[in-house]
């Protein structure tokens, strides 16, 4: 062990590097429930609606987390989740209208970039980094910046119906859309790499975005490996070919094109729905296009574990990780995705409290072989 503590940002490199820690790292960030936030923070509720932003980092300095990703932050007492999308506001829209937007869509390279402002995003990223050390109280950025990852949920703009048929119905022109999408956000990563060394960042970036349901991919792997990820592989390389580890995010049964993650440059990956099959032992065997072993933030489970599980359940999920991990190795704990409001927030404290004190180092005589939550509800 580390003669000394570790500082966060210390942690998180020796971890990223393979080397020991005093800890495994902690990441936070993915909390959702007004209530929640302030009962984890020791603050009353109007103190935290009257600065949301304060009172999550205030929670997730009280669970003494080395780094977090942008941030989910409620806004109203009566906030039960984010980031949904139905498919009512888009009746009517034909797939049509993703052949339409393709065929306006520039055919050269030079053409597609005319319309790309460098210095507008170098200018938005910035002031992200500068709010980060400004407000996050030394919590240490993982930036979490969904234009890397990928352009496949073309359903927020055109809903699910009319994104699903114009892959059927129009595969080069949903392919076009996604090419065009993705060369503005290769010149994106290129300015990313230039401010991780201006601001010494820590080498790794949270993204990737959502390809699979609880079936597996929501599109055929075949039209994923021709038409997509050529373009998340063309906005990754930047960052790869500086060193930064990617992590995508894995919502849904990725089991059928986890491969495909790390051939077209992530080096590690974040969340798993472990009631759909996906397990930790395999995962952890699978190497970078460089040869490392894969970083896994390896999610506590937000649909069995948190909301429903007791303190003792939340510690064996943890030993499962560590277990699967060897130790730890390349760990990074955090949530499978942004914790609902009926979680306990007992359930998330204990989770964090029990990685930063003396219990993970024990010698366990039981080894996780499965996810504990399968092997006591099955």
């Amino acid at each position: 062990m580390p003669a000394r503590e570790l500082t966060p940002k210390e942690r998180i490199l020796r971890q990223i590097r393979g080397q020991e820690v005093d800890c495994i790292p902690t990441i936070g960030g993915w909390m959702e429930g007004v209530k929640n936030l302030a009962q984890i923070g020791g603050i009353s509720i109007d103190t935290y609606l009257a600065d949301p932003m304060a009172g999550v980092v205030r929670a997730n300095r009280a669970l003494a987390v080395d780094g977090m990703i942008s941030p989910v932050i409620p806004q109203r007492i009566d906030e039960i989740r984010t980031g949904m999308v139905l498919d009512a506001p888009f009746q009517g829209v034909q797939p049509e209208a993703l052949l339409a937007a393709a065929e306006e869509l520039p055919d050269s390279e030079k053409a597609i970039l005319a319309s790309f402002d460098a210095l507008v995003e170098e200018n938005r990223y910035r002031h992200f980094f500068e709010q980060a050390f400004r407000t996050w109280d030394g919590i240490v950025p993982i930036p979490n910046f969904w234009e890397i990852g990928g352009h496949f949920p073309l359903y927020v703009d055109y809903g699910y119906q009319a994104f699903l048929m114009a892959c059927a119905l129009y595969p080069e022109a949903v392919g076009k859309i996604w090419w065009a999408k993705s060369l503005h956000s290769r010149e994106r990563a290129k300015i990313l790499v230039m401010l991780y060394r201006e601001y010494d960042l820590v080498p790794l970036m949270f993204c990737g975005e959502d390809v699979c349901n609880n079936q597996g991919p929501m599109v055929s792997t075949a039209f994923l490996r021709k038409y997509y990820f050529p373009t998340v592989q063309m906005i990754l390389l930047p960052l790869v070919e500086a060193g930064i580890r990617c992590i995508h995010h894995c919502d849904g049964d990725v089991r059928p094109i986890v491969n495909d993650f790390i051939e077209i440059g992530f080096s590690g990956l974040q969340g798993f729905q472990y009631e759909l099959g996906v397990n930790l032992y395999d995962l952890r065997q699978m190497r970078s296009l460089r040869g490392e072993p894969v970083l896994l933030f390896t999610g506590l489970s937000v649909s069995r574990t948190l909301p429903f599980g007791t303190l003792e359940d939340v510690r064996d999920e943890i030993d499962y990780f560590m277990d699967a991990t060897d130790g730890g190795r390349g760990m990074f704990l955090f949530t499978s995705n942004v914790t609902g409001v009926e979680v306990p927030p007992e359930n998330i404290q204990f989770a964090y409290q029990y990685l930063k004190g003396e219990d993970w180092k024990r010698k366990r005589d039981t080894k996780w072989r499965e996810w504990p939550w399968l092997k006591r509800n099955s």
